[in-house]
């Protein structure tokens, strides 16, 4: 049963990688086996379809986000650390070559998504904004930020921002990156 559950962990960890480096039709069922050196059919075992495999790596990428959220809030951290976290969460996946965050890794097909890949991106961007939106309200309160729009227009602009960052990035380079994240941080007016 433990060679059952390594193999699936594996499937996910090289399908994740894949999807977030070249984007949902950017790699298929053969591009993992030659990783794992299995064959195809061994990870039909396991998903189906692509769309069954995908649809689990967004699931699992929420299930993730709660339980990093609930150690942050466990933690006691303030505002401005939680949202660090974000920033240096999509630094750490862009250093490992991970120039797309999970929830943009389909968007450009998204039309053309089954509903199930659909439906798990939608959830993974409300849990996202929901937490962020959270996350700047509290820092409002505490004086830790400083802007006048309503936290959900300003959640949406950090995350957009965000996003397209870590693409523009992969082409011009992490500096571009850290510099919006500053830009984002100077947005927000966060004083450190």
């Amino acid at each position: 049963m433990k060679d059952i559950n390594q193999t699936n962990q594996q499937i996910l960890y090289y399908a994740r990688n894949f999807l977030q480096c070249r984007g949902y039709n950017g790699f298929s069922y053969r591009d993992i086996s030659q990783k794992l050196g299995i064959k195809n059919a061994a990870i039909h075992n396991y998903y189906p379809k692509k769309e069954d495999l995908v649809a689990a790596l967004l699931e699992d990428s929420r299930k993730k986000l709660a339980e990093n959220i609930a150690q942050i809030v466990e933690s006691g951290g303030s505002a401005r650390e939680q949202l660090q976290y974000y920033f240096d969460y999509a630094l750490k996946e862009f250093d490992e070559g991970k120039s797309i965050c999970p929830p943009g890794s389909v968007i450009l097909d998204f039309k053309e998504l089954p509903e199930k890949v659909k439906k798990q991106n939608l959830l993974l961007l409300d849990d996202i904004l929901t937490w962020i939106s959270g996350v700047l309200k509290a820092g409002l309160q505490q004086g830790e930020f400083s802007f006048s729009d309503s936290v959900e227009a300003r959640a949406e602009l950090v995350v957009e921002a965000l996003m397209g960052a870590r693409q523009l990035s992969s082409i011009k380079g992490r500096k571009t990156l850290v510099r919006s994240i500053s830009l984002i941080k100077s947005d927000l007016g966060w004083k450190d």
